[in-house]
């Protein structure tokens, strides 16, 4: 339970800048089996400003699972008229603070990653949305910036009130290669008055219930791009191949559903990992995929390809 949000399963689709858009978290929400999903990375500037690309980027669905738009930002004032926004004028269930993202652009400009050097402005943020609205407020933290300062972002986040916090167990400078650090989960649920969702290397069933041990939900992202019947597998219903075509000729319908001609075709290249997923001859699709000039001659391609 996130606030007064209760969620059916303990499984969250992790935010991913330009992947978990509404195509993919309608696919996800199509398959089930998954407790909530986050949106991609949104400005909290952006949206205070109703830029129509970050409209389009909050477009949502009539959908069975729970969403959070997640936000980034280094000020207040965005953050409280993009969290009246949400309330007000959408069908989200919650808001998420990105306080995790190491990428330079956004650093750069105090926000993600970079508010873990600054508990001050953590908690200037988290009050300012707290006052404002009554949806469940999340946040999304790494083990640190360039030390570790978990135990101190997690004493600010409790008293500010904060429903529930993700942490990516890396620190900022850590790349993927480096295995995510689940010993700094163990006993968190015992020193502090937060629910606790995971984040980080989590690739099989196996390892999300391992995980579901020590925490208590778990977030995957680059996992489910690469296999998105991740959550429905973790819920015991495993897919057919049949799921699996369906799934992606669904990709294709979406696609062309919700973007303009002139970004079909890096909106398929951006999903690659997922068609190809389980298909012989990936390096062929693959290459085939981004060689393609227009989106009409990927989706003949898939039209014409069996699937085993």
């Amino acid at each position: 339970m996130i606030g007064n949000l209760t969620l059916a399963h303990k499984t969250v689709l992790a935010p991913m800048a330009s992947l978990t858009d509404i195509v993919f978290r309608r696919i996800v929400d199509e398959i089930g089996g998954i407790g909530l999903m986050v949106t991609e990375l949104i400005s909290a500037e952006g949206l205070r400003r109703k830029q129509r690309r970050t409209l389009e980027m909050v477009r949502t669905f009539e959908f069975k699972t729970p969403q959070f738009i997640q936000l980034f930002g280094s000020e207040p004032d965005p953050f409280v008229e993009s969290a009246k926004f949400i309330e007000n004028e959408t069908n989200y269930c919650g808001i998420d603070i990105n306080m995790g993202c190491p990428a330079r652009k956004v650093v750069k400009k105090g926000a993600g990653a970079a508010l873990l050097a600054n508990p001050i402005k953590i908690a200037k943020l988290c009050r300012a949305v707290k006052k404002t609205v009554s949806l469940p407020l999340s946040v999304k933290v790494r083990l640190g910036f360039e030390e570790e300062n978990l135990y101190e972002i997690l004493d600010v986040l409790v008293s500010e009130g904060v429903d529930a916090v993700t942490i990516h167990f890396r620190m900022r400078s850590e790349n993927y290669g480096t295995p995510a650090r689940w010993e700094f989960g163990e006993n968190l649920k015992e020193k502090f008055k937060l629910v606790f969702i995971g984040n980080g290397d989590i690739k099989s069933k196996s390892e999300a219930v391992e995980k579901l041990n020590i925490v208590d939900g778990i977030m995957i992202g680059r996992a489910a791009i690469g296999n998105p019947f991740i959550f429905s597998e973790i819920s015991d219903c495993i897919p057919s191949i049949s799921d699996r075509k369906e799934v992606t000729d669904r990709v294709l319908e979406l696609v062309e559903e919700y973007y303009p001609p002139e970004y079909r075709l890096l909106r398929v290249k951006a999903f690659t990992k997922y068609l190809v997923m389980g298909r012989p001859h990936v390096k062929k699709i693959r290459y085939k995929i981004y060689s393609s000039k227009t989106f009409n001659e990927v989706k003949r391609f898939f039209r014409e390809l069996d699937f085993y």
